[in-house]
């Protein structure tokens, strides 16, 4: 009889002992199926659910669940597009594309999506249908003519000109495709009966309390592994903080004030992430004196300490301070800081007396108008300390979010002297861009958001959106924004930041630069761990 050391038996045992562990799911890690994830928001998502009128994700994360974009945001955020609706799409001179569409995509109402619906639901950008409000971002997609069914899973985009950024664009502008009779089913009432093709589909809204989506079995990408998930509006950031700690939700949106304490708590993780998309910026009025003086618009970047204040915008200094309009954007030009104001208040105080001196006049207070939000708060209350040291009076009208929103995008009187807004210049500069083309219409009047023009800015733009390679379109790019560095055309400020909190419970969570909680899409899918 054959003889076998004790540790061999040990050994055995302990293989023996693994394979029966494994197969019960004790030492098993990775992902499961079920359960519920509660994320906690920072605002109510109920009004923001009709896609037509969608605004950012990160305020109401749920539509990025419901709905899908014909090309999706990849794992590396901005940085790259990659299928969704659409497999593929081609183009030979940027004005005729041809997008192909994903086979056997259902709607939550169990219909196939088809290029008819894609159709119709860009034909609503090109063509406000009677009785509709505007579908909002509908002119980010410049240029846009027609759009053809080729055949049931192709569809042809006509532009009126070239346009070379449009499916990065359209991936921003164009949230997701609804079915058109559901729409016309549910009319306004849409907002509370969304229908997508997401990887979620709705099961019930609670205005202000709560919103419900359940897994779609017949999604077209990989099966979510969390059952439902609810989106638990919390305005009070702390109170968002403690319902995390205490495990009243598992997600949650916070501020960087809240890592130090996340950080000490044995049961909560948190990530990071800038979006350069909403870069915060003050546009100076082109129409007004002393704006529209050079001197005075190198006087008021030079007579502030734009740096400190920005990174002071955030806790712990720890804002995102922006020299540039293209500094956290793939077209970052180090050679456009030359042209970048040095913070010089006597030599502002020079520039200021020199205006003062040319007109014969005292400067008037300036109108100062942005948000009463904490970012607006935090750069115009030291600006106003320290621009009153060169000479200039700023009368800072900070107004809740709505107001300032009529006030700078519609208010025919156009009354304000420097605003600030948050366009930016991550999914393409054009979209940031825009807001300084002669006659873009980003104003009331017809102009250019601040009345700013400048013919040689139009034709860089020009050039970058006919180009046909990509190193042609950065270069075009990057003369513009000298341009408007040249000009002073605005003073770029701070970037945004989100802070995600989580019970270390939840896997699979990785935060971007698009800041979106994505529970499932094809690239990352959340599963709790219990």
């Amino acid at each position: 009889m054959k003889r076998y050391p004790r540790m061999t038996f040990v050994i055995c045992a302990v293989i023996t002992l693994s394979i029966l562990c494994l197969s019960s799911g004790v030492l098993a890690k990775g992902p499961q199926y079920g359960g519920t994830l509660r994320i906690g928001l920072r605002m109510p998502q109920f009004h923001r659910m009709d896609i037509r009128y969608t605004t950012l994700e990160t305020m109401a994360p749920a539509v990025g669940m419901i709905y899908d974009r014909l090309f999706n945001w990849g794992p590396d955020g901005f940085k790259s597009l990659s299928p969704a609706l659409a497999t593929r799409y081609e183009t030979q001179d940027n004005t005729i594309w041809i997008v192909h569409l994903r086979r056997g995509v259902k709607f939550h109402n169990g219909r196939e999506m088809t290029a008819e619906d894609v159709k119709t639901n860009l034909d609503w950008r090109i063509k406000t249908p009677p009785g509709w409000k505007p579908v909002k971002f509908r002119e980010l997609i410049k240029y846009l003519k027609a759009v053809e069914v080729v055949d049931k899973y192709t569809v042809k985009i006509i532009l009126e000109k070239p346009y070379a950024p449009l499916m990065r664009v359209m991936a921003y502008a164009v949230r997701g495709i609804a079915p058109p009779e559901e729409v016309a089913k549910w009319g306004k009432k849409f907002q509370a009966h969304p229908c997508g093709t997401g990887p979620y589909k709705i099961v019930s809204i609670k205005p202000k309390e709560k919103v419900v989506i359940e897994r779609f079995d017949d999604y077209w990408g990989p099966k979510p592994y969390i059952d439902r998930v609810e989106y638990i509006p919390i305005r009070s950031d702390d109170s968002r903080l403690i319902a995390l700690q205490k495990g009243d939700i598992d997600m949650a949106q916070l501020l960087d004030i809240a890592r130090p304490i996340i950080e000490k708590d044995p049961n909560v993780e948190y990530q990071v992430a800038n979006n350069s998309l909403v870069l915060h910026k003050h546009y100076f009025n082109f129409r007004r004196w002393p704006v529209n003086d050079l001197r005075f618009r190198k006087a008021m970047w030079m007579g502030a300490d734009w740096k400190n204040i920005c990174i002071n915008v955030r806790a712990f200094k720890s804002g995102m301070y922006a020299r540039t309009l293209l500094e956290y954007s793939p077209y970052f030009n180090p050679e456009a800081l030359k042209l970048v104001p040095p913070y010089d208040p006597g030599e502002a105080k020079k520039l200021i007396k020199a205006v003062e001196r040319d007109a014969g006049k005292k400067i008037p207070p300036i109108y100062w108008l942005d948000t009463n939000r904490p970012t607006g708060k935090r750069i115009a209350e030291p600006a106003k300390l320290q621009l009153a040291q060169i000479g200039v009076t700023l009368n800072l009208q900070l107004l809740s979010h709505a107001i300032w929103y009529e006030k700078v995008l519609r208010d025919p009187k156009i009354e304000w002297d420097t605003a600030g807004y948050g366009a930016g210049f991550a999914v393409d500069p054009s979209m940031g861009f825009r807001y300084f083309e002669t006659n873009s219409g980003t104003a009331p009047d017809g102009k250019s958001l601040g009345g700013y023009s400048n013919p040689e800015f139009d034709r860089w733009i020009q050039k970058a959106e006919s180009a046909t390679s990509a190193e042609e379109r950065k270069r075009a790019y990057q003369e513009a924004e000298m341009v408007l560095l040249k000009d002073v055309a605005a003073i770029p400020m701070a970037g945004y930041r989100m802070v995600i909190g989580y019970n270390k419970k939840v896997k699979g969570f990785k935060i971007n630069d698009t800041l979106n909680i994505y529970v499932c899409n094809p690239f990352s899918n959340l599963w709790i761990e219990e």
